[in-house]
Order: C-alpha cells, then structure tokens, then sequence
C-alpha cells in the first residue's frame, strides 16, 4: 500500500505539473486535471488552488470572464534570489553596527584609562551603568536583527545565512568579553566591595542579570 501523501507533498504534486505544462489553466480544466495528477478529489482542486494562490507560490489573473493560473519555475528562483538579496542586506547591517559597537567601547576604555586619574568613583560608577546599559541595546537589537535576518529566507536558505551569523555570534561573544574587562574595572573602582559591585551589575544588566554570575551567557 503506497504511503499516504500530506498536503504539502499534493501541493508540490500541482505546482510540478503545473510548471511541466508551460502554459496557463482555467480553474474548469484544472478540476478535470489535478485530481489524477495530486491524488485528491475534484471538489478538493479550488481548495488547493487557494492554498497556493494565497502563499504566493501560483500566480493568477481575471481575463476576460474568468480567472487564469500558473506557475513557471523562473518565478520560484526569481521570488528566492529576491528573499536571498533582502537578508544579505539584513546581515551587512548587522555586521556593520557590530563595527561601530567594538569600535567605540575600545574608545571608551582608552578615554577611561586617560581619565583615570582625574575622576572620582561616584562619577565612574554612574558613567559605568550608562555605558552598560548603551551595550545592553545594542546586544538586543542585534539579536533582533538576527532573528529576522533567519525568519526572512525560506528552509533552502537557512544553510546559508547559518554560516554567516555563526561569525555574527562570534563577535557578539567577544563584545560580551569587552563588557566582562569594564566589570573588572568597576570592581576596582569600588575597592572591592562586593555589595556595590553587584548592586550596578544588577541594575545595568536588568533581565540579562544572574544572581552570583552577572550576564547571562548568550
């Protein structure tokens, strides 16, 4: 008994067929067609029809009286290059915040270490928790970023863009190592006291905070 075939497997079934013909189909002939071709009954056929018309994978067109559909597979490879295009984008972004972001804390711990001598620890402390909380936004947005760079591909994708936020991760780690250096120089400041210590850390790092750990592993 050959296995019974999902809704996704008939729906490949159509647009193979439909691509194989080259041509474009009536709905009247499609009902007469699809049911031998998907394995599904003829009342079924403008069900799938929709399905595909509305997931933008068949295209249709009113003329005259009445409704014409296709499907060409240069659509498919057109409508992929396209999504291909709009997360490389996504990623050059990305990557391009992650510049300016390593960039500036190296900045801001060269400036501390000049200014080391002349500032006091309150005024430390408090630059401290705002510097932290501009890292802490920019981790967010670029997880954010990231997020929506792997929602924006189809599964034929995800390979691909996997391999390149790999090397994303990887320097977020490093900033978060970056973030790790600033701790150990609030800890200086505040001469040791632990209290104090833990009670910035906790109100600089919010959600991303772990009682004992500091921030979280990502």
């Amino acid at each position: 008994m050959p296995p019974k075939l999902s809704k996704s497997d008939k729906q490949d079934l159509i647009l193979t067929h439909l691509r194989a013909t080259g041509t474009c189909h009536t709905l009247k002939d499609l009902e007469k067609v699809l049911p031998s071709v998907a394995s599904i009954n003829s009342i079924q056929v403008k069900e799938y029809i929709q399905a595909l018309t509305d997931e933008n994978k068949l295209r249709v067109e009113k003329i005259g009286s009445g409704n014409w559909y296709w499907s060409f597979g240069s659509d498919e490879k057109h409508d992929r290059e396209r999504q291909l295009a709009r997360v490389k984008t996504d990623v050059e972004k990305a990557r391009k915040s992650c510049t300016d972001t390593e960039a500036g804390l190296a900045a801001e711990m060269m400036q501390r270490q000049r200014e080391v001598d002349d500032t006091s620890c309150d005024a430390e402390r408090e630059t401290l928790q705002g510097k932290k909380a501009d890292l802490e936004d920019e981790i967010r947005r670029l997880r954010a970023a990231e997020t929506s760079a792997t929602d924006s591909v189809n599964n034929k994708g995800v390979q691909q863009l996997q391999t390149e936020l790999a090397g994303f991760r990887q320097e977020a780690l490093q900033w978060t190592d970056n973030i790790y250096v600033l701790e150990e120089y609030l800890r200086r400041l505040a001469g040791g006291d632990r209290e104090v210590v833990e009670s910035i850390l906790r109100e600089c790092y919010g959600v991303e905070y772990v009682d004992g750990e500091g921030l979280q592993e990502l």
